[in-house]
């Protein structure tokens, strides 16, 4: 197996196959894939307006319809005890709100648009070095049903999720590392009663979180993301405390009257958020591999899109220069990167806490759905708005209505609201000046990334 390209994709997923959709379109390709689709990996499989829009722009959103996954606009919230329901914001482009279809679903058709486009793939070939040449990646050495081989390009890619082989063997380092504080873990639903029109729910409520949506095939998804002090209590029986979590949810529970689970329960129990340094000399990394967030808000496919998007054109620029210039235009893109996902990702982390929200956040949300305004959120959903510019213009007037109202609890109010400015100075300071973690050759991120090493198989029924 020899051969060269311009450009090597390691990962044929939600970051490596639009990616080499858009660059074989510019006459750049080849595609590694370690696994051979269909095949299922661990993720909540939502997408929002942003990402609808950009697959529509690729050409798959036909065969998205055909899924029977339903382009939800609808959505049913609940912050605390603010419950509110809108419609998802729609712009120009846009042909939906958010959606959910199953990776094994989902991967099959974004790999067949690179393969559409011009770009070879090459499925069952597992990257297993790093080709150098004077402290250059100048390609990978693979492993595949035909052997051990190598493949050389100007440029390789690494899109191969969290526990990226590209990053380990490039020694990307990872830095801001968050751990997570609670699990997901979710399900799907035959016979569910999905009302008149298909609806998003997302309810976070003291130390309880429930997601649920109709998804394709006809089925109905529900996740549960329990604090990890309850883990042990899920371990013992999961079934019964799905079930309890699920059911708390109203939407959910009416949902399901009458449904029978299908298939078995998924589950992600460890997971750290991190970025890691995007690109090196010859390589460049791109979606989980490169930045992984909580998965609470369900931006992971949508911001594996966006990179790709950005990321398109940036190589095809620096291919026209010389090594050190394209290896330029990769850093100027992993600072692109940074800036654009900052502000996301301790968004992320705040939804993916254990605990309540702090009470200035539900107050928030009241104030915007009062003025028929709450919509505003889901813009941060679609990464449309960043979240400080819908938190910070409104946070004296929330705390002055918390202070108004709860004039007993006024000095818990004042310590949370410091704690809260204090947090977000540090935050600022780590965006500024990274804490890094030095890159281990021989460890992965903790969790699991195939569905088989934490499934739980459905009971006879």
């Amino acid at each position: 197996m020899r051969g060269s390209a311009d450009v090597i994709v390691v990962g044929a997923r939600c970051a490596g196959s639009p990616l080499a959709a858009l660059l074989a379109r510019q006459g750049v390709d080849v595609v590694v894939e370690q696994a051979t689709f269909p095949r299922d990996t661990l993720s909540t499989h939502l997408f929002e307006a942003d990402a609808l829009a950009f697959l529509d722009r690729l050409g798959v959103s036909d065969r998205l319809r055909q899924t029977g996954a339903p382009f939800m606009r609808r959505v049913a919230n609940r912050t605390e005890d603010v419950h509110w329901t809108v419609e998802w914001p729609q712009i120009a482009g846009d042909i939906g709100g958010i959606a959910s279809v199953r990776r094994h679903v989902l991967d099959p058709i974004l790999a067949e648009a690179a393969e559409d486009a011009g770009a070879e793939v090459r499925m069952a070939t597992k990257v297993i070095g790093l080709l150098e040449d004077a402290g250059r990646v100048v390609g990978v050495r693979v492993a595949g049903e035909s052997g051990e081989g190598d493949l050389r390009a100007r440029l390789v890619v690494g899109a191969d999720g969290r526990n990226s082989t590209v990053a380990r063997l490039s020694g990307a380092r990872k830095y801001n590392v968050t751990p997570n504080e609670r699990a997901d873990y979710w399900a799907y639903f035959e016979g569910a009663d999905m009302g008149p029109e298909p609806t998003f729910v997302f309810h976070r409520w003291e130390d309880r979180m429930v997601v649920a949506n109709p998804t394709d095939s006809g089925l109905y998804q529900v996740q549960v993301l329990p604090e990890l002090r309850e883990v042990d209590g899920f371990r013992r029986d999961l079934e019964a405390r799905f079930t309890d979590h699920a059911m708390s949810c109203e939407p959910v529970a009416a949902a399901l009257e009458g449904a029978g689970r299908v298939g078995k329960f998924l589950g992600m129990v460890r997971w750290q958020g991190f970025f890691r340094d995007a690109s090196g000399p010859g390589w460049v990394l791109a979606g989980d591999a490169g930045h992984f967030k909580d998965p609470a808000p369900g931006r992971g496919i949508g911001d594996a899109f966006l990179q790709a998007d950005a990321l398109a054109p940036a190589i095809v620029e620096g291919l026209g220069r010389s090594d050190p210039g394209l290896d330029r235009a990769m850093t100027r893109w992993g600072r692109w990167r940074n800036r654009e996902f900052a502000d996301y990702y301790w968004f992320g982390c705040d939804m993916g806490a254990a605990g309540p929200l702090p009470a200035v956040l539900p107050e928030i949300v009241r104030g915007l759905d009062a003025r028929g305004k709450a919509d505003r959120v889901l813009e941060v959903t679609s990464h449309r708005t960043v979240p400080s510019a819908i938190l910070m213009p409104r946070l004296p007037g929330a705390v002055a209505r918390l202070l108004a109202r709860r004039r007993g609890k006024r000095i818990s109010i004042l310590r949370e609201l410091g704690t809260l400015m204090t947090r977000d100075l540090r935050r600022r300071w780590l965006n500024r000046r990274p804490a890094y973690v030095e890159a281990s050759t021989g460890a992965t991120d903790v969790g699991p990334t195939e569905v088989e090493e934490s499934a739980v198989p459905a009971p006879a029924r």
